[in-house]
């Protein structure tokens, strides 16, 4: 799983466009594994090809950054070793290369991608073997229970959980602590690949898949063709010369405060068409995506539907439920031709609202599919201390088509790389001319 999440964390600077970056092959200890303070005393990189050694770059600070034993050194152009004291039952973390900070490069000069290594160090007094053994199992028990029973995308990436489990069992089972073990059944939870499915130990999530997706999103492209202003902290508004207009709200995180983002559509109430940017928002509370997205339908609509998982079973599933939206009455709506930007960030109530957005009566979609990601997560007590976040209903279309995996395709696929972000917008631009070829915005 390591090797594996560095490919996926390092992937993600070449979509950023880097040139040819290095990578890193391997790390002792781990990333986010736990060791015990006695008998780790160093601290190594492996790289994939020669680096600079005349430098580095080991960023942070605080009682979470290991203690140093002097200088790290090169032993050799593609080996860092750094000496360290480390202290029992203690988090830590630090950055290969960081914002301020980029002296691991490879001897071409080319910067390493900053990456944050985690890993964590056993008490010094254990639990017996056995003991811990048992809460191990235990746990295990509990979540492969709430696994078969209440995971409503179960077989949908993993078709052989059973196998799966007697692959992971060592592992899990032979952790020394209930932090080794949660750390273990997030290793064993990463092949389902879903982002709504994680742990939670000590009230610190420990997500089992991370997301490493460019939103195809660049704001220099968006100020250059809107006179924009800020709606708030957390959502931008504007508008064209040609009396186009223009929203984004970064996320429907719980606490947003709405009224800033209400004044700005009531300020776009006279323009000659509007494009909604969802391509930066990954979600929250589909609740107050529902209060933007009722300025723009009519009526009552609906929007999508869902079912729940209550028992094991391809038939353990209650009755599907249609969601619908109501629109707001005039004067508080605005009731023209949209283009909806949408991409891969997009996801989970987001995804909500692009489809609340598809049933006002003149909207297009238009970029990539949204990422297809939506769980509505449940928590199960798994009696160590650890909780898990299991998603529990599937999320489906209008038309009942799954989403999962899936996502919303735009009516206007436009092909577009981080690489053409260099150079201009190609999802806004199409966006402007599927509006700007309309009779009533010319």
């Amino acid at each position: 799983m390591v090797r594996a999440l560095l490919a996926l964390l390092l992937a993600s600077s070449y979509a950023l466009g880097f040139q040819s970056p290095p990578r890193v092959l391997s790390l002792d200890p781990a990333l986010d594994s736990e060791i015990d303070a006695r008998t780790q005393t160093r601290l190594v990189v492996e790289f994939d090809r020669p680096m600079s050694t005349a430098g580095y770059s080991l960023c942070g600070g605080g009682p979470s950054f290991p203690k140093l034993a002097g200088q790290p050194r090169w032993e050799s152009p593609t080996r860092l070793v750094a000496a360290v004291q480390l202290e029992p039952d203690t988090e830590y973390s630090l950055g290969l290369n960081c914002a301020s900070a980029r002296n691991l490069r490879s001897d071409d000069g080319t910067s390493l991608a900053p990456l944050q290594w985690s890993f964590a160090t056993q008490p010094a007094e254990l639990r017996p073997e056995s003991e811990q053994r048992a809460r191990n199992g235990a746990a295990l028990a509990k979540l492969t229970e709430a696994l078969d029973a209440h995971y409503s995308y179960r077989d949908l990436r993993v078709k052989d959980w059973a196998a799966h489990r007697r692959h992971s069992e060592p592992a899990i089972l032979a952790a020394r602590t209930d932090r080794g073990c949660a750390q273990e059944l997030a290793r064993f939870l990463a092949p389902a690949a879903d982002p709504h499915l994680w742990l939670v130990r000590d009230e610190r999530v420990l997500p089992t898949f991370q997301r490493n997706v460019d939103p195809l999103f660049r704001r220099g492209f968006i100020d250059a063709a809107f006179r924009i202003e800020q709606a708030g902290p957390r959502a931008i508004a504007g508008r064209s010369t040609d009396a186009i207009g223009y929203l984004l709200v970064e996320t429907w995180a719980n606490g947003l405060d709405l009224a800033p983002i209400h004044a700005a559509l009531e300020r776009l109430r006279d323009v000659k068409a509007l494009v909604i940017d969802a391509r930066t928002n990954s979600g929250g509370n589909e609740e107050l995506a529902r209060e933007i997205a009722a300025w723009f339908v009519v009526g009552e609509v609906p929007y999508a539907r869902h079912r729940v998982r209550t028992g094991p079973g391809a038939d353990g599933f209650a009755p599907t439920v249609e969601r619908r939206l109501r629109g707001n009455d005039a004067p508080r709506r605005i009731d023209v031709a949209l283009a909806v930007l949408t991409g891969p960030f997009a996801m989970s109530s987001n995804e909500s609202f692009v489809l609340m957005l598809r049933q006002a009566r003149d909207c297009t979609l238009v970029g990539q599919p949204t990422a297809g990601s939506s769980g509505n997560p449940q928590p199960f007590e798994l009696g160590n201390g650890v909780v898990a976040r299991i998603p529990s209903w599937q999320f489906l279309d209008a038309q009942g088509q799954l989403l999962e995996g899936r996502g919303v395709a735009p009516e206007v696929l436009v092909p577009c790389t981080p690489e053409d972000l260099k150079s201009s917008d190609p999802i806004l631009s199409k966006a402007l001319e599927v509006l700007r070829a309309r009779r009533d915005v010319r």
